[in-house]
């Protein structure tokens, strides 16, 4: 995979879904710093815009009616049946644990009718621990969400109206780790390689696919408290 920045990219912006994230850590764990890997549970929502007719045929007619009127409805089953933006985490580590549901609403903001993926996850995560100077090193926390379609289908991006954040009581041993409230988010996309058969020839040929990928981090570091 190759790495290429939002910049680089961002003629391509109007091809796929725009897809608003918004990522709430709730709880932190074990922050393993030999393995490179911590343990946390947090809450994404990914929103959407669609056409209210797309939910014709699955929606009751009074449910409808509460969209119109700016209330949230539930959705069972909404992505065996329509488009969803099929998200994972980049940098999970082993399998996570996921509960998954979805729901609409109008927004105030555009008038728009938005699906809301709601996914609560618990699991382990990658991280490149900063040690170089400890004990005062800000050691960063991210997850990487990303999505299994193209560029063209689908676009991660920061929610503006929804920020992303921290609980206030993020951390399990807040003897041993002090947490900023401060959170940062990095859109950016893996390119493809483009993989050749013999002599040369290009067996994909559409060279510029691309997966759209947002990191949502928390920053940490030791309590210096506890030695004094």
């Amino acid at each position: 995979m190759i790495e290429e920045s939002s910049n680089e990219a961002s003629e391509d912006l109007k091809l796929g879904t725009k897809v608003y994230i918004r990522l709430m850590f709730l709880r932190v764990g074990e922050i393993d710093t030999l393995n490179e890997r911590y343990q946390a549970q947090v809450a994404i929502e990914a929103r959407w815009s669609i056409d209210i007719n797309n939910l014709s045929g699955s929606i009751s007619s009074s449910d409808e009616q509460d969209l119109i009127e700016g209330k949230s409805i539930s959705l069972v089953n909404y992505n065996k049946s329509h488009w969803y933006p099929q998200l994972y985490i980049e940098n999970a580590v082993g399998d996570l644990k996921e509960q998954i549901r979805y729901s609409a609403k109008k927004s105030l903001i555009d008038n728009k009718i938005y699906i809301c993926e709601h996914n609560d996850i618990k699991g382990s995560f990658w991280v490149k621990v900063e040690l170089e100077y400890f004990p005062c090193d800000v050691q960063s926390l991210p997850i990487s969400i990303a999505s299994m379609l193209y560029d063209n289908k689908a676009i991660l991006v920061a929610d503006p109206y929804h920020l992303s954040g921290v609980n206030e009581q993020v951390f399990v041993d807040q003897y041993v780790w002090a947490f900023y409230k401060y959170v940062d988010t990095e859109q950016k996309y893996i390119k493809e390689f483009i993989y050749q058969a013999n002599q040369g020839e290009n067996i994909n040929n559409n060279k510029d696919r691309k997966r759209s990928v947002l990191t949502v981090t928390c920053y940490t570091g030791l309590d210096l408290r506890i030695n004094k």
